[in-house]
């Protein structure tokens, strides 16, 4: 079989890999970019799951990549050459109780204190001060966010020297419950927190949890929700423009299952199929942690342990993609509202005390009480039309908290339960709408944790953020050792993926790990990146 050689190889097309590998070609490397799928994308990809209906499956919000350089300086084209364009949401999170109020956090933060009004006139107030506070605190902890993150003991500290500093290093150390109950007196502001930062699949009890409230409040004050017009797989495909303008290829329903390495040095990978594929000068791996001993036997033992000490989240999601024949209708006398959010989020009034139950028990493989189950629902098509046939139809997301693994640490074997379960979550929703029934869906795509990870290896038994957070961001994101993008004791590999740093959600992440690559191999990153 013949042999092909380029100078660097990447292996999977995900968001931050397609990513990476942009920037390499942009720096004249010959580029190949290897991916199982008949699709690019990872989790930012589209599919037709009615005539004319565009759903995004997995990710919808891309508030974390927006304000990366990729997009703010184009220094990819996406926007100039490949023609990616975004539209908006005035509030990133409206909570829909099932009384009919509402709850939003807008981008506008007098908006926001207007709706926590309606439930505590004190909590508004306090939540101006922090809100503020966090806006300002957001921008030392997005430093890095586009770049290698600084060793941990050097961040930590730089985080003493400061009264600011030190309230951002008690929150790694605390829970976002701790956090939320702190400030906060309501319990209906209470349960829309909590549930908004459990989204980042973490229980928002766990200690660590309690700097995502800083880097939540910091980012939706500053950055506006955005999603891609004509579905997320125009992200990915933008992406895949790039890496060809610059020179570079893209192969998909090509497996990478192995890396070969001599003499502690990356030469190439090995395709299901038995095919060689030749890196002169890199390899760039989009590998779950787990995995990384078997794609790569040379790595030392010591580092294969170091690497199965890293956590997965605490739980997944089972997701629906419904094609309706009607925008749906909230029992609500805030419409607006309801319409000018990304994710509506479907709750018992005061109902935390279930809510923080029923999130017990996913990390025992259980699935809540239908009593208990408070869906998430999104809706782009209310601004972008091109993905659907007609304008008065709906391309709906309906998202539910998921276990991943049961009480033993198996993964959840889901097919057999999730119709079953993706009905329960579809009755919920029904509660709390006025026009919608059965006859109103056109199509209907039901995915589990287990569908999830069939889609992507990334997604270890389900889990979309690649791997949990407490403990594991920046210098710690894998572990110290890897955290730099790179495997000790073996040249030219290069890591890259939503386990790696600056974490899950679409980021664009993969612009860190061209860095490193620029600055190991000496090219000029002026060339690469603005800013330097």
């Amino acid at each position: 079989m013949t042999e092909y050689t380029y100078d660097i190889v990447v292996v999977g097309a995900g968001s931050n890999s397609l990513t990476t590998a942009a920037y390499m070609a942009k720096a004249g490397k010959s580029v190949l970019v290897l991916e199982k799928n008949k699709q690019c994308g990872g989790g930012a990809v589209s599919v037709e799951v009615a005539p004319g209906f565009i759903h995004d499956p997995h990710a919808t919000g891309y508030l974390g990549c927006y304000n990366s350089p990729t997009l703010t300086a184009d220094e990819l084209g996406l926007y100039s050459k490949s023609g990616l364009k975004f539209g908006k949401w005035d509030a990133a999170f409206t909570t829909l109780f099932d009384d009919g109020s509402t709850l939003a956090t807008f981008r506008d933060i007098d908006r926001t204190c207007e709706s926590i009004a309606k439930f505590s006139s004190r909590d508004a107030e306090a939540y101006r001060k922090f809100a503020t506070r966090c806006t300002t605190l957001v921008k030392l902890l997005s430093m890095g966010t586009s770049n290698p993150p600084l060793p941990t003991s050097g961040f930590f500290g730089l985080l003493q020297q400061s009264h600011q500093g030190r309230e951002l290093g008690n929150a790694f150390f605390a829970s976002a419950w701790n956090i939320i109950t702190h400030y906060f007196e309501s319990a209906e502001l209470q349960a829309h927190y909590f549930k908004w930062v459990a989204e980042a699949m973490e229980h928002p009890e766990t200690k660590g949890t309690g700097i995502a409230m800083y880097q939540l409040l910091g980012q939706v004050h500053t950055t506006d929700s955005v999603f891609p017009v004509g579905g997320g797989q125009q992200l990915s495909n933008a992406l895949v423009d790039a890496i060809q303008r610059f020179g570079g290829t893209v192969r998909t329903e090509a497996e990478v299952v192995k890396l070969k390495v001599e003499s502690g040095v990356a030469k190439g990978v090995f395709l299901s199929d038995g095919e060689y594929i030749a890196a002169q000068e890199a390899v760039v791996a989009c590998i779950h942690p787990w995995k990384l001993g078997e794609a790569i036997p040379d790595m030392s033992d010591e580092l294969k342990e170091e690497m199965s000490w890293v956590r997965l989240s605490n739980h997944g999601a089972c997701n629906q993609q419904i094609s309706l024949n009607t925008e749906p209708e909230w029992k609500t006398d805030d419409s607006k509202t309801c319409l000018e959010t990304m994710c509506l989020e479907l709750m018992k009034r005061k109902d935390s005390l279930e809510m923080r139950r029923s999130m017990d028990g996913f990390r025992f493989g259980e699935l809540p009480a239908k009593e208990q189950i408070s869906p998430l629902v999104m809706r782009a098509s209310v601004f972008d039309k091109s993905r659907v046939p007609q304008d008065d139809y709906c391309a709906m997301y309906v998202y539910q908290f998921a276990p991943i693994t049961d009480a033993l640490g198996d993964p959840v074997q889901w097919d057999d339960i999730k119709i079953q379960y993706a009905e329960a979550i579809w009755d919920v929703v029904k509660q709390y709408s006025t026009n919608l029934n059965d006859s109103n869906i056109l199509g209907r795509l039901v995915e589990s944790p287990q569908d999830h990870y069939r889609h992507s290896s990334s997604m270890m038994h389900g889990d979309i953020f690649g791997i949990g957070l407490p403990g594991q961001v920046m210098g710690l994101r894998p572990n110290p050792a890897t955290s730099d993008f790179t495997i000790p004791g073996i040249d030219n590999i290069y890591l890259v993926g939503p386990f790696m740093h600056p974490g899950g959600t679409v980021t664009l992440g993969g612009r860190t790990t061209a860095v490193k690559m620029y600055m190991n191999m000496g090219l000029d990153l002026a060339t690469g990146f603005e800013g330097y």
